[in-house]
C-alpha cells in the first residue's frame, strides 16, 4: 500500500479530531514563572551559605553553592535537570532546609554563570569535579554522602553511584534511557512516520543499564501527571534495580518540575536518609563495602 495517501488520511483525521475538540488554556498556563534566589537574597537561617568556583580538568569553571546545615548528619550533591539553574532552585532548597543535611549544587558548563558549552562528556566531568570538591572538603565529607539527580540529572546521579564511593542515590522524575524517552514523545498513532537521529553520545546514556549494577540504597520519585518523563519510567527502574533497599514514591498530580512543593517529597527524602544512615553507620565498614 502506498504510504503517502495513508499519511494524508491520518493528518486529515487528526485535523478533524482537533477541530472537534476544545483546548483550554488557562491564564496560569501562559506564564512559566520562577522565584529566583541569589547569594544576596539567600535567607535560610538553618544554612551557612558559601558561593564557590570549581575548576574542571579541561579548563572550564563552574559556579556553585555550598549550604552547610546547622545540624547536618549527611551531605547531598544535587544534580539538576536540563532547565535547572541555581537561581531557580528555591523550591528544592526550601524542601531540603527541613532535613538535617548539607546541600551542594552547581550550574553545569554553559549554564548560568558557568563557562563553556554542554556536552555529555563535559557535564559528566562537571559532576566528577563537584564530587571531588565534596570529598576534599572536611566540612562535607565527615558523614554519609548522597547524590540526587532530577530528570537529565538522574543520568549523572546513577553514573556517580556506579563509579564513585557514596552511600545512596536519588532519582527524581528519572529517564530509563534515551530511546525509551523519545518513544514517549510521539503518539503511537504516528510513531511509524517519525524517526529520531540521536547523537551516539546521547543514546549511550542508560539508567536502565546502570541500576541493574548498583546495589546502593535507592529512592525513586515521580509524579503521575508528568508528561515529560512518565512515572512508568520510575516504575521500570524500580523493578530493574539491583538494590535490596529501594523505595518508589508516586506523587498524585505531580508533574515534571513541581515535586519539591509536595509534602511527600521532603518526607520521602527524610525517611530515606534516616533509614540509610541508621543502617550503614552501625556497620562501621560502609566505605570498604561500597564501589570505587
Amino acid at each position: 500500500m502506498n504510504r503517502l495517501p495513508v499519511l494524508h488520511l491520518l493528518l486529515i483525521s487528526l485535523l478533524f479530531l482537533a477541530s472537534c475538540s476544545t483546548i483550554e488554556i488557562k491564564e496560569a498556563d501562559v506564564f512559566d514563572a520562577h522565584r529566583t534566589i541569589t547569594p544576596e537574597s539567600f535567607n535560610f537561617d538553618v544554612y551557612s551559605f558559601q558561593e564557590i568556583r570549581l575548576e574542571t580538568g579541561d579548563g572550564e569553571h563552574l559556579n556553585g553553592w555550598v549550604m552547610l546545615h546547622s545540624d547536618a548528619k549527611a551531605t547531598v550533591l544535587y544534580l539538576g535537570g536540563n532547565g535547572f539553574l541555581m537561581v531557580k532552585s528555591r523550591p528544592v532548597i526550601e524542601a531540603y532546609s527541613t532535613i538535617p543535611v548539607n546541600l551542594v549544587m552547581f550550574d553545569y558548563r554553559g549554564y548560568g554563570m558557568s563557562s563553556g558549552s554542554p556536552t555529555v562528556e563535559g557535564i559528566r566531568m562537571d559532576a566528577n569535579t563537584a564530587m571531588d570538591f565534596v570529598k576534599s572538603n572536611s566540612e562535607l565529607n565527615g558523614g554519609p554522602l548522597f547524590v540526587h539527580g532530577h530528570s537529565m540529572g538522574s543520568f549523572l546521579s546513577a553514573y556517580l553511584a556506579d563509579t564513585r564511593r557514596i552511600d545512596g542515590y536519588i532519582l527524581e522524575s528519572p529517564v530509563t534511557d534515551v530511546d525509551d524517552w523519545t518513544r514517549t514523545l510521539v503518539p503511537w498513532l504516528v510513531r511509524r512516520f517519525i524517526r529520531f537521529d540521536i547523537d551516539p553520545a546521547v543514546r549511550a546514556e542508560s539508567n536502565l543499564r546502570r541500576v541493574q549494577n548498583i546495589e546502593l540504597p535507592l529512592l525513586l520519585m515521580g509524579g503521575n501527571s508528568d508528561e515529560i518523563t512518565p512515572f512508568e519510567m520510575a516504575e521500570t527502574l524500580y523493578k530493574k534495580s539491583a538494590s535490596e533497599n529501594k523505595t518508589l514514591v508516586e506523587m498524585d498530580g505531580g508533574t515534571h518540575n513541581d515535586l519539591p512543593t509536595f509534602p511527600e517529597y521532603m518526607a520521602s527524602i527524610r525517611d530515606f536518609f534516616e533509614a540509610t544512615i541508621s543502617r550503614y553507620r552501625f556497620s562501621g565498614d560502609v566505605y570498604e563495602s561500597l564501589p570505587k
